[in-house]
């Protein structure tokens, strides 16, 4: 089964045909890279098949509920956050649940533990928050920067400070912390390393 597929896919602008009749699938776990000159629209292609751009023609599909994720050639990451807290917004939802999982606890303690409501209530949110990677979202955050350059000395500093090159590389930790079923990135290279493009 294929996560996307695209028919007949073609985009021009005005007389200047981009690329015409394009028809692919890309199934579940599959690494393709996409190469060629600068200007033949590999950029256009990734934003259509994306729905941020409209093709001329054909159309794409995308399995329903696939999660798609995108790193463009010039990520714009304009935050008041820490280089740690952008990352860890890639958990929110868990960290949601943790913040839950804590006032249950604090009700139980207040309350005692024989309380079978709030035991089974705190048992259904720690099931999910466990199946969810809860409790190694953190070392997840750690191995995503640490692969990427970052050393613990930078989690507290501001995306306000940080370079062009640094910002890129949070966007790109975070987006692959998000674990998108699709992820389409355009020349993410650009502002790594020899040791992070090996890591990645």
């Amino acid at each position: 089964m294929s996560l996307l597929t695209a028919a007949g896919l073609s985009k021009w602008f005005g007389n200047n045909d981009i690329f015409r009749g394009l028809s692919f699938a890309i199934p579940y776990h599959a690494r393709i890279g996409l190469v060629g000159a600068n200007g033949v629209g590999k950029t256009t292609l990734m934003r259509i098949l994306l729905g941020l751009e409209d093709a001329s023609e054909g159309d794409v599909r995308v399995t329903r509920g696939a999660t798609l994720g995108y790193l463009p050639q010039r990520p714009i990451l304009d935050s008041n956050r820490t280089v740690w807290q952008e990352c860890l917004s890639a958990f929110d939802d868990l960290v949601a649940l943790q913040e839950q999982m804590q006032t249950l606890e604090q009700a139980m303690a207040k309350h005692g533990a024989d309380h079978d409501e709030l035991l089974e209530t705190y048992g259904r949110l720690q099931a999910r928050f466990e199946h969810r990677g809860g409790y190694t979202y953190e070392t997840r955050v750690r191995q995503a920067l640490a692969g990427l350059g970052f050393g613990a000395a930078d989690y507290a500093r501001p995306l306000e400070i940080a370079s062009g090159g640094q910002r890129t590389r949070v966007y790109l930790a975070r987006l692959l912390l998000s674990d998108p079923d699709l992820l389409l990135l355009d020349e993410p290279t650009n502002h790594l390393d020899i040791a992070a493009i090996e890591w990645l």
